[in-house]
């Protein structure tokens, strides 16, 4: 058992710092990309002719791969939140390759981010469900994640929170492409041949696309100071929750103290998720480039937007 989670842990990890790695090197090109009016389709067409951009595209596959892997052999509740670790690493990264400087206060966001992790993971004691669900018992889901995220489309006609609100739906979406992710990690090793018959590919990928679409919509709509932690924690949040509730995953809480420790961590990581996507933004700002990766999903996210052409620069 304890090996089993090592290899997890170090799968999830391993796709965390591919996603952390990936995003540095594509924001770096992005914030040296030309200026223009409007940086969608063109910014894609500078990149693509940047070979160093390739090789981070590799690299962020290598992350997905290894996201499967993770999700293939653990449970969403404990991959999910190792994998929001990118965030931190993207920072540590970035302050290395000298984008930016990493503060003090950085720091210890970052630690108080580990920490809660560490006592998230022991004092939960996250056991395994059920990789595969029928599709009668996904239909709630998809319809109340259409609801929500409809809600959120007709919140952001409203300028001042267009960003937030997008930024959310995107963080929802991305909690559903992951929770699907991990059927078709089940379905990759066991019926290979056979991908294209199941019905989850499908809805992975228009998750992931329409997520992706309202993802860049909000970075050019807003501050990402606001919408990216809004992404950063909707994707891990969501996907958690379906874990235990779709897919019958199980905290196990032992006793008063084990359920406290469980609630405090919780909310030290929420707090330093959101304080370190908020630095991770005003380091982009600071570089001159408002492009985001996700570790994710992802989550993944993260990476997505770099995997697919980079957010926008509304600088630009």
């Amino acid at each position: 058992m304890i090996l089993h989670h090592v290899v997890v842990s170090l799968a999830a990890l391993g796709a965390a710092t591919c996603f952390a790695v990936s995003s540095v090197i594509e924001q770096r090109k992005a914030a040296q990309a030309p200026p223009r009016p409007s940086l969608g389709v063109a910014l894609l067409w500078h990149l693509a002719h940047q070979p160093v951009w390739w090789l981070a595209i590799a690299v962020d596959f290598g992350g997905f791969g290894l996201q499967l892997l993770a999700l293939g052999l653990g449970e969403l509740v404990f991959v999910q939140p190792l994998l929001v670790t990118s965030l931190l690493l993207s920072l540590v990264i970035g302050a290395l390759a000298g984008s930016h400087r990493l503060s003090r206060r950085d720091i210890g966001w970052a630690l108080v981010f580990m920490v809660s992790l560490s006592l998230f993971l022991i004092a939960g004691h996250p056991s395994d469900g059920v990789a595969l669900r029928p599709i009668g018992a996904w239909v709630p889901v998809f319809v109340t994640t259409g609801v929500l995220v409809t809600g959120c489309v007709l919140v952001s006609r409203q300028a001042a929170r267009a960003a937030v609100a997008l930024a959310a739906a995107a963080g929802m979406l991305f909690g559903v492409s992951s929770t699907l992710m991990k059927g078709f990690a089940h379905q990759v090793a066991n019926d290979r041949f056979g991908l294209l018959g199941h019905w989850q590919v499908y809805a992975m990928a228009a998750a992931l696309a329409i997520g992706f679409l309202m993802m860049q919509t909000a970075f050019h709509v807003g501050d990402l100071r606001s919408s990216l932690p809004a992404v950063e924690l909707g994707e891990p949040v969501v996907a958690s929750a379906l874990g235990v509730v779709l897919l019958h995953e199980q905290l196990r809480v032992d006793g008063l103290a084990d359920g406290v420790l469980l609630a405090a961590a919780t909310l030290a990581m929420v707090a330093s998720v959101i304080r370190l996507a908020q630095s991770t933004a005003a380091a982009r700002a600071e570089s001159g480039s408002s492009a985001w990766a996700h570790g994710a999903v992802a989550g993944r996210g993260p990476s997505r937007s770099e995997v697919l052409g980079q957010g926008t620069d509304r600088n630009h």
